[in-house]
């Protein structure tokens, strides 16, 4: 595939998901407005959640699937928590074939944006949710892909509206190792994958960084924060009840 036709691609994919956000968002705060007037209150809304964990050169896992599971609870924890979304887990596996070392030590933030075009990042792509004609414009799942190392000291990476999947470090699924476990990188990322910006206060859960285990980052959000996550295509809204 060419640069051209992934530089295509990649622009389509984020103008297309910025026309889908906008329009949801649009439909998400009329329904809230409905349900206020009719005396109901809105459930929880539902974000999904594919992870695939790489495996090394020689086809070993970079992690078990267990170890993730830590931090799954804690993203769908602090979701619910400060903006009433609950995290699904659509899947966790491991992809047992063995992965390019491009994949498996990424680059990060405009670098790795740079990969996505040369089309560098297809491996990422490969193991995406599966397609569901029934979430094409919603609650299409957001792919957290389990690397072995991502370049710079970043542990976590998003290319935001452009990409529907993440990047993460497996050192910091290793509780054994204090010095890199952090629950909080997982939820970080899937809030740049919802059009979250970073922010400046270490309470927040979108600061820029985390350095366990003294220094982790805070998991507060902000009522305009939230309204951006209810607002993003891969939310699905809550159903509206009787109060």
């Amino acid at each position: 595939m060419s640069v051209v036709t992934n530089l295509g691609r990649t622009a389509a994919r984020a103008v297309g998901g910025l026309a889908l956000d906008a329009s949801h968002g649009v439909l998400t705060a009329a329904a809230g407005v409905r349900a206020a007037a009719t005396g109901h209150t809105i459930g929880p809304a539902t974000l999904r959640v594919h992870v695939v964990i790489l495996s090394d050169e020689a086809g070993r896992p970079l992690c078990a699937p267990e170890a993730v599971r830590p931090a799954l609870r804690r993203a769908d924890e602090v979701l619910r928590r400060e903006a009433g979304i609950r995290v699904r887990v659509a899947r966790l596996q491991v992809i047992d074939e063995p992965a390019p070392p491009r994949a498996l030590d990424p680059r990060a933030n405009q670098l790795l944006l740079l990969d996505d075009v040369l089309g560098r990042t297809e491996f990422y792509r490969r193991h995406e949710a599966p397609v569901d004609v029934a979430t094409l414009a919603v609650g299409t799942p957001v792919t957290v892909v389990v690397v072995r190392r991502i370049a710079g000291r970043t542990t976590g990476c998003s290319l935001g509206i452009s990409a529907d999947w993440v990047i993460v470090q497996a050192g910091l699924f290793d509780a054994a190792d204090p010095g890199s476990y952090d629950e909080t990188v997982l939820v970080h990322e899937l809030g740049h994958a919802l059009n979250l910006p970073h922010r400046r206060d270490r309470r927040n859960l979108m600061f820029p960084e985390s350095s366990p285990p003294d220094g982790l980052r805070g998991t507060a959000l902000h009522p305009w924060q939230e309204a951006i996550l209810h607002a993003n295509r891969h939310v699905v809204p809550g159903v509206a009840q009787p109060r």
